[in-house]
């Protein structure tokens, strides 16, 4: 009798710790979801826009190019490797700045954006990841890893800030997209991975 009462005694006191959110902390919770889907739907629009440049240049390269010519590919593959870190980038800072401003203003007005739950961020990251990983492999196997190293590191370096930032929010994110990136570009890319530090 007596382990029962210290059961139910210990239940009570879990329940009691146990935050209970408002309906306004709630939707302020859905709001900031689905803001956050609007960066990530936005963000793949303009990182396939530059894939599609990344995979035509690289598509166009010589097939067992000599070093100048890897060279000369990953020069004409910079601007739209930079603007994909520089859209990254932008994007995390993107959630920093909405997660404020939404905490102290309650919410924005205008139109809301379609609901979009953690689950639903997790496909949009992954999405993401492979758009990049997949164009990231076609260019090291195609190029080697050495002339674009320069331009890859802060590219991914960009992209586990914005899983981080993310992490928060979908639990678990930086684990599953580490395992992502190292499971399609593990054997290719081992000394660029060592780089990153999730």
């Amino acid at each position: 009798m007596k382990s029962i009462f210290f059961a139910l005694l210990a239940l009570a006191s879990t329940a009691l710790t146990t935050p209970i959110l408002t309906s306004e902390e709630t939707k302020l919770a859905s709001r900031q979801l689905e803001s956050q889907a609007d960066i990530l739907d936005n963000l793949l629009s303009v990182i396939q826009t530059h894939t599609a440049n990344i995979n035509a240049t690289t598509q166009a390269a010589p097939e067992n190019p000599d070093l100048a010519q890897q060279n000369a590919a990953a020069a004409a593959l910079a601007p739209d490797l930079n603007a994909i870190t520089t859209a990254l980038t932008s994007a995390t800072t993107q959630f920093a700045k909405r997660s404020l401003i939404e905490a102290r203003t309650g919410g924005g007005g205008g139109t809301p954006p379609k609901s979009c739950s953690s689950d639903c961020l997790l496909i949009k990251v992954k999405i993401i990841v492979f758009e990049l990983i997949y164009t990231i492999k076609f260019i090291i196997i195609k190029l080697g890893l050495a002339c674009v190293l320069h331009l890859l590191t802060p590219l991914l370096l960009a992209l586990v800030g914005l899983v981080k930032a993310l992490d928060k929010v979908v639990v678990g994110l930086l684990i599953v997209v580490k395992t992502l990136v190292t499971g399609v570009l593990g054997t290719l890319a081992g000394g660029l991975l060592a780089l990153i530090i999730w």
